[in-house]
């Protein structure tokens, strides 16, 4: 009986600690979940920062499943990411539309070109909330900022 009670309380705490380590995941996870507007792009140290048209919105929504869609003025695009530790957003996949687009969404396209690690299939880029706003980082002094929607 001793040994049954001991094994209960073992299965118990074992569940509490796994528990609370899927909720410290959500909340990392979830850091991104929701509609963000692309407010400006910049590609690389040596480009200027393009700012968002007042008439213009790229918008990219993720979802807590792991996946992500956006559209730009007359494309869209979708795929799968993943947020690595604290400071890493990785878009697995990158699918899009392929008509020509504005200067702000060839901008936009571009930067995330340049967030792709050399040899790989997917981009990684840095990141740190800033109140509504994220600052993403990627290449060689690449930068974003997305607005929460």
């Amino acid at each position: 009986m001793k040994h049954f009670l001991l094994i209960v309380v073992c299965c118990i705490t074992l569940q509490s600690i796994l528990n609370s380590c899927s909720e410290d995941n959500a909340g990392a996870s979830n850091a991104f979940v929701g509609q963000w507007r692309i407010a400006s792009v910049q590609v690389s140290e040596a480009t200027l920062n393009q700012l968002s048209p007042a008439e213009e919105t790229i918008s990219i929504t993720f979802d807590a499943d792991g996946r992500y869609s956006g559209s730009t003025s007359v494309n869209q695009f979708d795929g799968r990411y993943r947020l690595d530790g604290t400071d890493t957003l990785t878009l697995l996949e990158f699918t899009t539309t392929e008509v020509a687009d504005t200067q702000f969404a060839t901008a936009f396209y571009a930067a995330i070109e340049a967030a792709i690690v050399p040899d790989n299939t997917f981009a990684q880029l840095g990141y740190v909330f800033e109140g509504n706003t994220v600052l993403l980082t990627f290449g060689s002094g690449g930068q974003m900022v997305w607005e929460i929607l």
